[in-house]
C-alpha cells in the first residue's frame, strides 16, 4: 500500500481520533466502578454526577465526534470506519493496564483477526478507490 503525503494528516486525525476513543472507554470503565452496585435511578445519576471520570468520558465523547467530523470532511466513510475496528484492538489491550482485566488467548487472536481484516480491507479499498471525479451522487 502506497501512503499519498496528503493521506498523513487523515492517518494523524484517525490515530488521535482511536487514542481519544480508547481514553473514552476507559474512563467510561473508571467511572463505573466509581457507581459501583447503584442501580439505574436518582441516585445512579446523582452519584453519576459527582464522579470526575463520568464527566472525563463526556467530554472525550465530545471530543470523538468533533475527531469524527473531522476524519469524513476529507476521507470516504468506506475508507475511514474500518479503522475504528482498531478501538476493538487497543481498549482491550489498555484496559488489560489500567484495569487488570485478562487477555487471553482466545482475545489475543481475535485482536489479531481484527489488525489482519483492517489491513486487508485498507489494502482493498486502496486497490479498489475509484477517483472521486468518476463518483456521481445518487438523484431521486
Amino acid at each position: 500500500m502506497t501512503l499519498r503525503p496528503s493521506a498523513f494528516p487523515t492517518l494523524i486525525l484517525v490515530g488521535v481520533f482511536l487514542a481519544v476513543d480508547t481514553a473514552t472507554q476507559l474512563a467510561f470503565k473508571a467511572a463505573a466502578e466509581a457507581i459501583g452496585d447503584l442501580p439505574l435511578g436518582l441516585d445512579f445519576l446523582a452519584s453519576a454526577a459527582g464522579i470526575a471520570f463520568a464527566w472525563l468520558a463526556v467530554a472525550l465523547y465530545l471530543a470523538t465526534y468533533v475527531l469524527w467530523m473531522l476524519v469524513l470532511k476529507d476521507t470516504a466513510l468506506s475508507r475511514a470506519f474500518p479503522l475504528t475496528a482498531l478501538s476493538y484492538v487497543s481498549v482491550p489491550l489498555f484496559a488489560w493496564l489500567a484495569f487488570g482485566e485478562a487477555v487471553d488467548a482466545r482475545t489475543a487472536a481475535g485482536i489479531g483477526l481484527i489488525l489482519l481484516g483492517v489491513a486487508l480491507i485498507g489494502h482493498g479499498a486502496e486497490a479498489d478507490a475509484v477517483p472521486e471525479e468518476e463518483l456521481t451522487p445518487c438523484e431521486t
